[in-house]
């Protein structure tokens, strides 16, 4: 029994490409909905596919949204994709239930393309559901980045490699695609000040601008604003014409990224300043009016003297706290710790061994951040 129970987990563990790009050239004429992560990296793949979808077939019918503050398809969110009445679902570059959610759409008679990156759960998907993900292959990259590789080999998109280098530096993986950056590099060699893989480095670069636009969206129009991003990516041909403000979307995205940018500036300071230490967790309660705590954490990792620490950045809502985990030493696997501190509790989190985050309700905050406090020890 235990042999058979390993035999099907590799089964549905293994990587099918094959059946990916079957599924999406037979998609000609049909009715089409992409889902994708509310991020950069999440915006970039979705832009990425519904191009491919656009060569494949122009009549196509595609709908397209993003997730609503978490990296899962939640009950509104599954509505509203329901009522499209789509033959077919593709997502993009979140792993949170989407199982259950395959599960859901099959019994609506939707078939699923869910195509990932993050670490590889236990799932169960439907017998027609196609999973794939770089890391059944040993490979670690963001989704723009997986993505872009599958629409080349359907047909050749190397005009937007530009999208797949902004998502890839968007979701810090710079070095492990150093390919798809030079590429970007040798075509927009004005917009790199600094030739280096250098992830924190390349945010600083005119090209880096780009994503930080892009992401900034999200923080002042919640999904919808990622929606706009992904719009945004489908209307203009390259970071040449996006950082020419001809677009009256990335004008108005620029704008408000501007005022965002003097915000994390001041949530930085206020979090150098009023951090509270326990063991090796540097953790701060957040006040402001836009949910940029992810970008906050980033900024506050990156930087020399916090290397080997956890950095948590938490936010108060109505109801719950939601917090964005950074360790750039690698020290602290907090995919994992995240979820064995949720475990039993209302709330949801998972990520990245580095990145990870958790959303908690009020009523289970204290016995999460003692478990949080309680792993993450010197």
């Amino acid at each position: 029994m235990l042999k058979k129970l390993q035999d099907e987990k590799r089964v549905m563990q293994k990587n099918n490409i094959d059946s990916a790009i079957t599924f999406l050239k037979g998609l000609k004429g049909k009715k089409v909905t992409v889902v994708s992560h509310d991020d950069s990296d999440g915006s970039c793949s979705a832009a990425l596919i519904i191009r491919l979808l656009k060569k494949i077939d122009r009549h196509i019918h595609i709908s397209y949204f993003s997730t609503r503050g978490r990296p899962s398809i939640s009950d509104g969110l599954m509505k509203d994709i329901i009522s499209k009445k789509s033959e077919f679902v593709i997502t993009c570059d979140f792993a949170g239930d989407i199982d259950k959610s395959a599960q859901i759409l099959e019994q609506e008679g939707v078939q699923c393309l869910m195509i990932d990156h993050h670490i590889v759960s236990d799932y169960k998907f439907p017998d027609n559901t196609i999973y794939i993900n770089p890391l059944l292959d040993g490979k670690t990259m963001p989704c723009a980045a997986f993505i872009y590789d599958l629409c080349n080999r359907i047909f050749d998109i190397k005009e937007h490699l530009w999208i797949a280098g902004v998502g890839t530096i968007e979701d810090f993986g710079a070095t492990d695609r150093t390919d798809i950056i030079e590429g970007c590099m040798k075509q927009y060699p004005e917009l790199f000040e600094k030739k280096d893989m250098d992830n924190s480095k390349l945010f600083d670069t005119t090209f880096g601008l780009v994503g930080k636009i892009l992401s900034s969206a999200s923080t002042w129009n919640s999904y919808k604003g990622a929606e706009l991003a992904t719009k945004v990516l489908l209307e203009v041909n390259s970071p040449r014409d996006f950082l020419g403000l001809e677009n009256k979307n990335v004008r108005m995205m620029f704008e408000k990224y501007q005022i965002i940018e003097k915000e994390i500036r001041d949530s930085v300071r206020k979090f150098e300043e009023e951090s509270v230490v326990s063991g090796a967790l540097r953790y701060h309660i957040m006040d402001s009016e836009y949910p940029i705590k992810s970008k906050v954490s980033t900024i506050i990792s990156a930087k020399n003297e916090y290397y080997n620490e956890v950095i948590a950045v938490i936010e108060e809502n109505n109801k719950t706290y939601s917090l964005s985990l950074r360790n750039q030493s690698g020290d602290f696997d907090l995919n994992g710790i995240v979820r064995e501190c949720l475990a039993g509790l209302d709330g949801v989190g998972g990520g990245h061994k580095k990145a990870s985050g958790a959303v908690v309700a009020k009523k289970d905050f204290d016995v999460f951040m003692g478990r949080l406090k309680e792993k993450i020890k010197n």
